[in-house]
């Protein structure tokens, strides 16, 4: 049971990483729901069946699909670093 933890603890932390870092916004959010379902494993291991349901219906279910939906809508490729655009 606590090398289950571990591992969905690290695969919490690896992905909250690459949730951040890349410039891609289609990587940050499928990164976004791995973390989610990590993060709803570790609350299930640790007996907190409740929020654990909570998050993976709530914020795996309905708001990053509502994320995904935008950027799609929108047609985002990538984003631009900070300070490298036209200047007005």
């Amino acid at each position: 049971m606590t090398y289950v933890f571990l591992a969905a603890a690290a695969l919490a932390v690896v992905f909250a990483v690459l949730a951040v870092v890349p410039r891609n916004p289609m990587t940050n959010v499928l990164s976004l729901v791995v973390l989610f379902f990590a993060l709803a494993e570790v609350f299930a291991i640790l007996g907190l069946d409740f929020l654990a349901a909570i998050q993976f219906i709530v914020y795996s279910g309905a708001i990053l699909v509502l994320f995904l939906f935008v950027i799609m809508l929108l047609n985002i490729r990538n984003v631009e670093p900070f300070g490298s655009g036209r200047r007005w």
